[in-house]
């Protein structure tokens, strides 16, 4: 990515506009940096790769930062975002340590600042540019909440139980949305409280569960039970599984940062996953291995076309779909 090799002037309107452009291509040289910082592939010549694309980070933060016009240059929340993210790398930099661990530890150390960075100059590109690191705790928490979703599911008496219990869920997740959008000491704590298990750019976003929860009111107001827990089933284990598959051995891309490899995951696990379940909850259903295939498909389009809907909406109701659409088949 080629950056301005001098500061832009900010005493002009040309001045300004390239300053923003500046900044904006910043984020996208941060963005293939952040991006390079996996644990799956790590060798001591990507962490001499990334050190070096960092040096380069460094020194374009130094020529936005420097003198006296960045707040003019790139507007003052711009300039704030890149002071943050100048003094998060400084932090965090490791010091002549070249492992996975070290360079994990920096990644989630920087991403919040990388972050607001990409929504104070370039909103328009948050979803094209947002992160999602490897987070093995996020894998599981995924598959224990998809396991304990399927067994309450199968221990609703009827529909509107099931309808008031996921509608009790939803509703006090979205206004603790907006306490957070609100309050954000609230948001502050509620990101270190899940940190384990969140995303950096949900501090500034809707979080996953919320949509998830979303998703379950949805599927229990209109979805057959089955597919419901198709749906439940596909998203918790086959969403991880395709991260864990596509950042350790994806090499052929898709779109929107997914691989074959990562889908053709997405699909297995879904697949296993929704079969068993339909088997133990649902053995009545006729071909419900061929309708849980069906439904792993349909959710795994789903992730492919979910870069500006969190996947936890899309891909239970995208699974469902299909396993509706294969039932009325069978």
């Amino acid at each position: 990515m080629a950056l301005a090799e001098r500061a832009p002037d900010p005493r002009s309107d040309e001045g300004a506009a390239d300053g923003a452009r500046a900044a904006r291509d910043l984020t996208a040289e941060v963005h293939a940096v952040l991006n390079r910082i996996e644990p799956a592939g790590w060798s001591e010549e990507r962490a001499r790769e990334v050190r070096a694309r960092l040096a380069s980070v460094q020194g374009h933060l130094a020529l936005l930062l420097g003198g006296s016009g960045a707040s003019v240059a790139v507007q003052v929340p711009a300039a704030n975002a890149l002071w943050a993210l100048d003094s998060a790398i400084a932090e965090a930099l490791p010091a002549e340590d070249e492992t996975a661990a070290a360079w994990t530890r920096f990644s989630n150390r920087i991403h919040p600042a990388y972050e607001a960075l990409v929504r104070a100059v370039a909103p328009e590109a948050a979803s094209a540019r947002t992160l999602r690191p490897t987070n093995y705790a996020r894998n599981i928490f995924h598959m224990i909440g998809a396991t304990c979703v399927l067994g309450i599911l199968a221990h609703l008496p009827d529909r509107p139980t099931m309808v008031a219990v996921a509608v009790g869920v939803t509703v006090p997740a979205w206004i603790v949305e907006w306490q957070r959008r609100t309050r954000p000491a609230f948001n502050d704590w509620m990101m270190w409280l899940f940190g384990p298990v969140a995303h950096a750019h949900e501090r500034f976003r809707v979080n996953s569960a919320t949509w998830y929860a979303t998703a379950m009111s949805i599927l229990a107001l209109c979805s057959p039970i089955p597919a419901a827990m198709l749906g439940v089933a596909v998203l918790g284990f086959g969403d991880p599984m395709a991260a864990i598959v596509g950042r350790r051995f994806g090499r052929t891309p898709l779109r929107a940062g997914r691989t074959l490899e990562g889908s053709l995951a997405f699909v297995g696990a879904g697949w296993l996953a929704g079969a068993v379940a339909l088997l133990v909850l649902a053995p009545t259903l006729p071909n419900g291995a061929m309708v849980a295939g069906v439904a792993a498909v349909f959710g795994a389009i789903a992730e492919l076309y979910s870069q500006d809907v969190d996947d936890n909406l899309s891909i239970p109701l995208g699974a469902a779909l299909g396993a509706v659409l294969a039932m009325g088949l069978g």
